[in-house]
């Protein structure tokens, strides 16, 4: 993230800092240009280094033009995948569908889900086991149902046949086509844990 002129020190300012010291634990230097650093999380990778807790910007008024603009980033809004993933990291971005369209992809996805449990033998699925990864639509539906039972269709076709269980696949994805419900995926910890977050800023 490039930094424009004037900005380190209106950063320093917000923390009380000299504009030498802000540089010299918050800034690189590429070439000529400016950028702020990052820090390495445990399990959640880099991150800029004035964020804090639940990635709270502790500049936020004087924050550079560049995090003014974000999520608008074309990087970001011209890749679904990097669109969840800045959500994951960023409370602030809701993703708002209307309720008939919500309604209506809902209950076509549990009408999927019924299908598949009566068609394949669910009972030795395990929704411990490994990384699971859902859809936007999944994850949206489970904390509108504020359910503790959290059963991606990944684990509920682990007991199907490949072509059985890409067909489910294709289904849902073809829920989301037809209701116009926003496409999505994500590791399930992350889509829900930012679910939560949202509900509990709400």
């Amino acid at each position: 993230m490039w930094l424009a002129e004037g900005e380190t020190a209106a950063m320093a300012r917000e923390l009380s800092m000299s504009e030498e010291h802000f540089v010299a634990r918050f800034v690189r230097r590429s070439g000529e240009r400016l950028s702020l650093r990052e820090v390495s999380t445990s399990g959640s990778g880099d991150r800029c280094a004035l964020l804090t807790g639940a990635n709270t910007c502790s500049v936020y008024a004087s924050r550079p033009a560049q995090c003014r603009n974000f999520p608008y980033w074309p990087s970001v809004l011209d890749d679904a995948a990097a669109f969840e993933s800045a959500r994951a990291t960023c409370p602030g971005i809701a993703v708002v569908v209307p309720r008939a369209i919500r309604e209506r992809a809902f209950a076509r996805l549990a009408e999927l889900y019924a299908e598949v449990d009566h068609s394949c033998d669910s009972e030795s699925n395990r929704a411990d086991e490994g990384e699971a990864f859902v859809t936007g639509l999944e994850a949206d539906f489970w904390a509108a149902q504020r359910t503790v039972s959290r059963e991606p269709l990944a684990y509920r076709t682990r007991q199907c046949t490949r072509p059985v269980a890409d067909a489910f696949f294709a289904r849902l994805r073809a829920i989301e086509r037809e209701t116009g419900y926003p496409a999505s995926y994500g590791r399930l910890d992350e889509m829900m844990h930012v679910r939560e977050q949202a509900e509990c800023a709400s």
